[in-house]
């Protein structure tokens, strides 16, 4: 049974220390912005002068590589991406541990359904994201796997 527990041996539940729905609010927009100047950068990294509109195929593996990797990378190596660092959340499982390579690629995966941020519209913080992947995003105060024991 790997539950968190706390310092009296009772279990803490990462419900009980969810992220708000403001700062899921600002990682939505922070992560966006970011996001967004990665592709330019990209772009702007590759561009040839002598290509038309259109990307080409290296700009395009590159942008899925970006799409996919800045959430699947920094949530795994870090526990968050830049924008849940600025707002001092963090991506936990449903049981409060520290998320699987796995995990974090499905819930990544999850984010591309359509209309996936309109189910945050519902009473708890968590999205769809969330839901199937059996994360939750907590706030950094969750002590997570310091009570592992």
């Amino acid at each position: 049974m790997d539950k968190i527990l706390d310092h009296e041996t009772n279990y803490v539940d990462p419900e009980l220390y969810l992220a708000s729905k403001g700062q899921r609010f600002a990682n939505y927009i922070l992560d966006r912005i970011g996001l967004y100047a990665l592709i330019f950068l990209l772009v702007f990294l590759t561009e040839d002068e002598s290509a038309s509109d259109e990307l080409s195929d290296l700009q395009t593996i590159l942008f899925l590589l970006i799409l996919g990797g800045y959430w699947v990378l920094t949530e795994y190596f870090f526990g968050k991406t830049p924008g849940k660092f600025l707002t001092g959340t963090k991506v936990v499982t449903k049981n409060g541990q520290s998320p699987s390579f796995a995990t974090i690629l499905g819930r990544t995966l999850c984010r591309f359904i359509p209309f996936e941020p309109f189910s945050f519209f519902g009473l708890k913080t968590v999205g769809w994201h969330d839901s199937i992947s059996n994360t939750r995003v907590v706030r950094d105060e969750y002590g997570g796997e310091d009570y592992y024991v």
